[in-house]
């Protein structure tokens, strides 16, 4: 059930070694595909394609051991597909797809506070009923969007407040009026905008928006490489704003958006065409982004890069079996974790996770939100290493009236101004070797009440005459 790997990657680490800590479908051979990978909490979650008997969710909170938490396919067969999680508020959503887009059982959206217990938000279909499916999930300007799958009337946008109540975005109704984008794929936040993705035959599209009801062309790949049919995942790095795109023709890509004007720089991810699909989840660890590949022919493959441009293959296709013919899902706890998707029946899908040289590196992934002219306190945590440990803020800038505390990894104050701030804080050990880690982080500080009506009120003298 378990194995090891040990790869020499000397350019990442000393060495790389590879624990399976999910084999033969996670106990079920008929699990065949790990399509999303997330953490929340203490917990792993990994979302599963199960043909048989319905998509699954499995939780783990040692990385090592897995167990199903969800009805199998939420109760139907035809959802046979686990597809996106994101967190919103206090609670966990997962979105269920019917992967073979027969409409007869319309894709659904559950969310969960504990991550054990389910229940379902919004009606089927979120009340379109040729929505087969849900693909990827993003929060925006505090509010939960979702785009759907339907391969009849065109892909469209739903968004909710509270969790629980859905409506349709009326600009993203038929595909962005456009049946051919039957998927919304991808959704991202970046820059104050909302970007979609779409899947198109003729030419996928990219769209945006600024406050998530009025959307605009953004880009069009019909118009000069109609063999990117679909822009498959957003993802920011070094403050760039990068997408997968899915090409059966030539190979899949890697744009690069590098100004708010049209202008793109496309980076051919592998060299090898046979690589035609990019992983739902890219993970961003220790300053390196790493990303999967679907390849039918040789396996899925791992990469990883620290600039964007200049990519390097991590092991060995399909992890030295060709069965596992998908990287699609990554996500990083402690450790890297990636699912592979097998085509193999009877062996079921696999989880491994790398145990480097070193395992030290901080647990603090997200930051919470403040408010601006109120108190606010968080400190990062931290593994490995030797302590004490020192922090270094070493690119960005935390809003005025926050400081970083270097001994104790402690962001404090009040600050003073409202928006959404991004940065890097490297973290030190005191052993003899100096290791280092960086994360990036993004900080949300809402707009609060202002502080400068106290400085108007009128003081009177403490006199005999002003007590009466």
């Amino acid at each position: 059930f378990f194995s090891f790997l040990l790869w020499p990657q000397a350019t990442v680490k000393a060495s790389e070694v590879w624990e399976q800590v999910g084999g033969m479908g996670l106990g079920d051979a008929d699990n065949t595909m790990v399509i999303t990978l997330e953490t929340l909490g203490n917990a792993i979650y990994a979302g599963i394609g199960n043909d048989t008997d319905g998509g699954r969710i499995y939780r783990s909170t040692d990385g090592n051991t897995w167990t199903k938490v969800n009805n199998d396919g939420f109760g139907h067969v035809a959802l046979n597909a686990i597809v996106d999680f994101e967190v919103f508020g206090e609670s966990l959503f997962a979105s269920a797809d019917d992967d073979n887009a027969v409409p007869a059982q319309p894709g659904e959206i559950w969310k969960s506070n504990d991550g054990i217990t389910w229940i379902q938000s919004g009606n089927d279909g979120l009340g379109h009923n040729h929505n087969t499916g849900f693909y990827e999930m993003a929060e925006f300007n505090g509010q939960l969007y979702a785009g759907s799958r339907n391969a009849t009337d065109g892909g469209e946008i739903y968004r909710t407040a509270d969790g629980t109540n859905w409506n349709l975005i009326a600009a993203s109704a038929g595909g962005f009026g456009d049946a051919n984008n039957t998927i919304i794929l991808s959704l991202k936040s970046f820059g104050g905008w909302l970007y979609a993705g779409t899947h198109n035959d003729n030419g996928a599209q990219v769209w945006r928006s600024n406050n998530g009801t009025d959307w605009n062309l953004h880009l069009d790949f019909a118009l000069f490489n109609a063999n990117i049919t679909g822009v498959n995942h957003f993802f920011e790095f070094n403050n760039l704003l990068h997408w997968f795109g899915i090409d059966a023709a030539e190979g899949a890509s890697i744009t690069r958006k590098t100004t708010d004007i049209l202008t793109e720089t496309f980076i051919g991810f592998t060299g090898d065409a046979n690589n035609i699909w990019y992983s739902q989840n890219a993970v961003i660890s220790d300053g390196l982004l790493y990303g999967g590949t679907r390849n039918n022919v040789t396996g899925g493959e791992l990469w990883y890069t620290s600039d964007g441009v200049n990519l390097t293959q991590i092991g060995l296709d399909g992890f030295g079996n060709v069965d596992n013919f998908a990287i699609y899902a990554l996500t990083f706890k402690d450790y890297l974790y990636v699912g592979l998707s097998t085509g193999n029946a009877l062996k079921g899908c696999e989880i491994w996770r790398r145990y480097s040289s070193s395992s030290f590196g901080m647990k603090t992934k997200k930051l919470p939100d403040g408010q601006q002219n109120d108190r606010y306190g968080t400190t990062l945590e931290t593994s490995g290493g030797q302590t004490p440990y020192q922090y270094t803020l070493i690119k960005g800038a935390l809003p005025s009236g926050l400081t970083l505390d270097e001994n104790s990894g402690e962001i404090r104050g009040t600050p003073k101004e409202s928006g959404d701030f991004q940065f890097i804080i490297q973290v030190q050990d005191s052993s003899k070797k100096e290791q280092k880690s960086q994360s990036i982080y993004n900080l949300k500080i809402v707009a609060g009440a202002s502080d400068t009506n106290i400085s108007e009120l009128t003081i009177l003298p403490l006199t005999g005459a002003n007590l009466n």
